[in-house]
């Protein structure tokens, strides 16, 4: 298959790269953003498209294609800031592959595995959370939070944006202090530098881990980064987080009707030290884990029925608009 428009960490993976360093299942392919990497690229058994930006004006598409080709829709960017225009490309794609579940191959950007059964449980539809316990304590957390002194920090760099994020934001600093990092805010840390991250296990009780836009399933590498962090994520977005998160894992902005309310939430937990280490109890059972799309892609392709099935989306372009809103549930 090749990767069309999109960068791959590697130019080209082959079967063994599949297996030993993607760990695939079924590695059995040849992936390349090499263009030339076949002789003729009809010869591609897929051929996906990173259509966040438009195509080049000079052969944006492949000028033939054969029957046996499946082309992929590829995308991790939510549709509000997708610039390519999808009207003159109905009937054109066989796949998707974002991060919305119901994507014919699935591109999360971060995945819970439980330990247990050592099996990926979430994002999915229905996923089987265990229950949280009545009672639940981590003389690690408890001694973390002891010590921590600032409510809630943020790491941010897009400004202004659909969500409306950074009002949200604002208007929670008129009840305590939100640390604000990045190009939108007064503090600055330098990205990969280790005290950064630290700084939110020592200092801080909660992570901001606000989208860009409402759209389903939509949930960023900001949230699993905070996740690996001893700090509660204060979710904002469009997805329905039951389906990506353990219950009691995280504080979601639009379960409450306004901004005084969940800042007022966030402050009762500050304040109790048992409910505020009961927020981690997941971690007994669960586990983050990532996986390349390129995976499910490859073992899709080798699926016995995938050779019969035609399947084209007629209307790409209201499947991937329709599934975001402007108006969050929390009043602000």
């Amino acid at each position: 298959m090749s990767a069309t428009n999109k960068t791959l960490s590697w130019d080209t993976l082959g079967p063994q790269e599949l297996r030993d360093e993607l760990h695939c299942p079924v590695y059995q392919c040849e992936i390349s953003n090499q263009h030339a990497f076949l002789p003729a690229v009809e010869l591609y058994d897929a051929i996906v498209f990173h259509a966040a930006e438009m195509f080049p004006l000079l052969r944006p598409v492949p000028s033939q294609r054969s029957p046996h080709q499946a082309y992929v829709f590829a995308l991790m960017e939510p549709p509000g800031e997708t610039k390519h225009r999808l009207n003159d490309e109905q009937g054109f794609y066989n796949l998707t592959m974002t991060y919305r579940i119901d994507s014919d191959v699935f591109w999360p950007y971060g995945q819970l595995l439980d330990i247990t059964a050592d099996a990926v449980v979430a994002p999915s539809l229905k996923p089987p959370w265990r229950k949280p316990p009545a009672v639940f304590n981590d003389s690690l957390v408890w001694d973390l939070w002891s010590g921590k002194t600032k409510t809630a920090a943020w790491f941010v760099s897009h400004c202004e944006t659909l969500s409306k994020r950074e009002v949200l934001a604002n208007r929670l600093q008129e009840f305590f202090d939100v640390d604000i990092y990045g190009n939108c805010g007064t503090l600055s840390c330098i990205r990969g530098d280790p005290h950064c991250e630290q700084m939110l296990d020592t200092d801080y009780f909660f992570y901001l881990a606000f989208e860009n836009s409402l759209c389903d399933d939509y949930v960023t590498e900001k949230l699993f980064d905070a996740l690996q962090r001893t700090v509660i994520p204060v979710v904002f977005g469009g997805a329905d987080y039951s389906r990506i998160l353990p219950p009691h894992s995280y504080v979601d902005a639009n379960r409450f009707k306004s901004v005084k309310e969940l800042a007022q939430y966030m402050k009762l937990v500050v304040a109790d030290p048992d409910l505020y280490v009961s927020y981690f109890w997941w971690r007994s059972h669960y586990r983050l884990a990532y996986s390349s799309p390129f995976c499910d892609l490859c073992a899709k392709l080798h699926a016995p029925a995938f050779g019969h099935k035609t399947q084209f989306y007629d209307d790409i372009q209201s499947w991937w608009f329709n599934s975001c809103r402007l108006q969050s549930r929390i009043r602000f």
